[in-house]
């Protein structure tokens, strides 16, 4: 189901931004089970940079399956264009900042529509740019998220939190800037997942990707947030396509 949000305040930031932001929010087969005194969890789905929400139905499907909403944005870049000319690394975390707000006003809306959901304890999923947003949410608000997945984001720093749990999900074929990812220490200190898929590519970690990457990523999220009430949190090991 596709809901409309016109996020009219960002127009003052970014005057290029005034059309409305889409999102498709999908609700689990057990939507009947929840209720205001036992919500379902939900999770909010940030597309790279030129794709769309629409473009990771096999995260999607799988979210519902655990039995989470997900709330998937059609676009992270909020109408901005990169530059491939001059570094990308501060357009992406203006973008980032822009699709914060985007989120932010989006769960505002969303909650009121569907108050049977916890809109308290968020969990996060983002690939590339979504990952980079959604790490600038949880930057922003760090008090509604509880987890964050990150499919290969790059640009902006992922959270270093005891309060926000972490899985980030690694392509072959990039590298972070510095800072993004959590250092040795930190990761023990945070327990913040990290998994390598070796020979998998970033651009293919959405529905055109090989199935084997599919069911790689989908393994890493399922050991991470199963079962989905009471997440464990735990972290799949490294692995390589075949």
């Amino acid at each position: 189901m596709r809901q409309l949000f016109a996020l009219w305040p960002l127009m003052f930031a970014m005057p290029a931004a005034m059309a409305a932001v889409s999102v498709d929010i999908h609700t689990p087969a057990n939507i009947q089970a929840c209720a205001r005194a036992k919500p379902c969890p939900v999770a909010i789905l940030s597309p790279g940079y030129g794709f769309s929400g629409s473009d990771y139905s096999f995260v999607t499907n799988h979210l519902n399956g655990m039995g989470y909403l997900v709330v998937a944005l059609q676009d992270s870049a909020g109408g901005m264009i990169l530059d491939r000319d001059t570094p990308v690394s501060p357009q992406v975390q203006a973008m980032a900042r822009v699709a914060s707000r985007s989120i932010s006003t989006i769960i505002g809306e969303a909650a009121v529509r569907y108050p049977q959901f916890d809109w308290q304890r968020l969990l996060l999923v983002g690939h590339s740019l979504g990952g980079d947003s959604s790490a600038q949410f949880a930057a922003d608000n760090p008090n509604g998220v509880s987890a964050l997945i990150s499919l290969d984001s790059r640009r902006v720093a992922l959270p270093r939190s005891a309060y926000i749990h972490v899985l980030t999900i690694r392509a072959g074929d990039t590298t972070a800037d510095a800072g993004v990812l959590p250092k040795g220490e930190e990761r023990s200190r945070y327990a913040t997942c990290v998994v390598h898929i070796g020979g998998s590519r970033h651009n293919d970690m959405q529905d055109a990707g090989s199935e084997q990457l599919k069911s790689r990523i989908k393994s890493a999220i399922n050991t991470f947030l199963a079962p989905a009430l009471r997440p464990k949190y735990g972290c799949d090991p490294d692995s390589r396509l075949e």
